[in-house]
């Protein structure tokens, strides 16, 4: 551990994309420190930052967004990232752990909402494991939200896959650059996830985050010709290492496994690829169906990360 008195440490906001690149890296060196999900790995962040209109690209300062703490010499060894309404996701540089504190503080002032009663309430996350984090969470006066949680699951690359079992008159491809997937991809994970991402916002993210390969983006087409399951991977290839997100299957047309074959074919194209030791995939919670399918594909529960919330 770092002794932080003895560093000249300034924040300041995220400015645009090279920023961007820079925590993205952040990310990616970390990892090799720790030896397992500690931060965000890549595809999260490249969600949250690139998968965005056009207006929101083009921000210059993402100043209640995003906040990087930095050496005097311009090394990030940490970062504030809002990850919703009063939701602070806390990047930090394993030798520097005593900064979490400041990132705290300052969340509590930008982050930060109102509840119903007029509270000022902030959310963060500690991994089960982490005694440090939930040490400091507890001395700072925040409470565990055991209801609150996210499974870590990650299955060995090399492992045997099935064959495919595609229910019939379904056919499974690579995603494609064409309008057409745009809108039909779209509208899948509109109709699984209720959002109300468009077009623009998914034609960023696969055309400017850094990571996006269409080919490891594997959809289920249905005989009408629309999309019905997806499952996309992307690979960190510093740390041979690759994380399913997003997963899914429409509404009508689930319990036939479609997305536990595109699960299979993704994991297929990257035992061709050779670039992969380990995959990952986060199980938000409760959320039982999807624990299922992620076990059902031999990805199993190695680690649990916890919300903790304060109210002040």
């Amino acid at each position: 551990m770092v002794d932080m008195t003895l560093l000249k440490i300034h924040r300041r906001p995220l400015l645009g994309t090279v920023d961007a690149m820079r925590l993205r890296q952040f990310l990616i060196d970390t990892y090799a420190l720790v030896g397992r999900e500690f931060n965000w790995e890549t595809r999260r962040w490249e969600g949250q930052y690139w998968y965005a209109t056009d207006a929101e690209l083009a921000r210059p300062v993402w100043d209640a967004h995003t906040h990087l703490w930095e050496t005097f010499t311009g090394d990030i060894i940490g970062a504030a990232i809002s990850d919703g309404p009063g939701d602070l996701a806390i990047q930090i540089h394993p030798d520097y752990r005593d900064l979490e504190t400041d990132i705290i503080e300052w969340a509590q002032k930008r982050i930060a909402i109102e509840d119903d009663e007029g509270n000022h309430v902030l959310t963060t996350w500690a991994f089960d494991w982490d005694e440090d984090r939930q040490e400091r969470l507890i001395r700072l006066g925040f409470v565990q939200q055991p209801k609150r949680f996210v499974q870590y699951r990650r299955r060995e690359a090399g492992e045997i896959v099935p064959e495919i079992q595609l229910a019939q008159e379904y056919i499974m491809r690579g995603l494609s650059p064409s309008s057409a997937d745009v809108r039909a991809f779209v509208n899948c994970t509109n109709a699984v996830f209720g959002h109300n991402h468009s077009r623009e916002m998914l034609r960023n993210f696969q055309t400017k985050s850094p990571s996006h390969n269409y080919d490891l983006h594997i959809v289920a087409v249905a005989p009408d010709d629309t999309l019905a399951a997806f499952a996309g991977l992307t690979v960190d290839a510093q740390n041979r290492t690759a994380t399913f997100e997003p997963v899914g299957t429409h509404p009508d047309h689930r319990r036939k496994g479609l997305a536990r074959e595109c699960m299979y074919e993704g994991m297929r194209r990257l035992q061709a690829l050779g670039t992969v030791d380990t995959l990952y995939v986060a199980n938000w919670g409760p959320n039982e169906d999807a624990a299922h399918l992620y076990a059902s594909v031999g990805m199993v529960h190695y680690a649990t990360l916890t919300a903790w919330r304060k109210v002040f």
